[in-house]
């Protein structure tokens, strides 16, 4: 997506694409409608990190995003309330 780690090649591909598919589903489902879209990068790379395994915390990816961790876990939380197929 857009933060430092993926730029950089820290993550995986499984990781970087689950991210892409859990964004079309939050995009489908409108969820993303009116929120900072480096929010929303940043959220969606840290819920694909968890489902992949990938060891990275809330505050490296708010940091390479540019947002704050608070953020990050209300736009988790958003996602994760709305979305029932994250796997």
């Amino acid at each position: 997506m857009y933060c430092q780690d993926c730029k950089q090649g820290n993550l995986t591909e499984k990781t970087k694409r689950h991210a892409l598919d859990i964004m079309e589903k939050v995009t489908e489902n409108e969820i993303s409608a009116g929120k900072d879209p480096m929010g929303l990068a940043a959220t969606v790379l840290y819920m694909s990190c968890i489902k992949t395994g990938e060891n990275i915390t809330q505050k490296e990816i708010s940091n390479a995003a540019g947002v704050t961790e608070v953020t990050l876990r209300n736009r988790f939380k958003d996602i994760k309330n709305q979305l029932t197929d994250l796997n």
